[in-house]
């Protein structure tokens, strides 16, 4: 959090909300730090007047057979993490052609 809270400004709040309790996950700790580092700071560039960057952790559990939106997923317990921030958003030209390799 104090990291974060560096690289973010004074002129940008972050908020947490962090499901209480163990989450134990298999993943790279490094990735995941630099993927929510990555994160973080798309969002803070998103908000050049300021604003306020949420970060969020909830639990998941998907069924056998049962309908998820994360098709792909196996049945098992998850943890979501997600990132949301009060910037101006993409427009329609930008949304078009995020997943390209080395858009911008």
């Amino acid at each position: 959090h104090e990291l974060l809270s560096r690289v973010i400004g004074e002129r940008v709040a972050m908020r947490l909300e962090l499901q209480a309790g163990p989450a134990h996950i298999r993943a790279d700790a490094g990735q995941l730090g630099q993927v929510l580092m990555n994160l973080v700071v798309n969002a803070r560039d998103a908000m050049p007047d300021g604003g306020t960057i949420g970060v969020r952790t909830d639990n998941a559990t998907i069924e056998a057979g049962g309908q998820s939106p994360m098709h792909e997923m196996p049945p098992g317990r998850y943890v979501i993490l997600s990132v949301t921030d009060t910037g101006t958003g993409m427009d329609k030209a930008t949304k078009e052609r995020i997943f390209e390799p080395f858009f911008t």
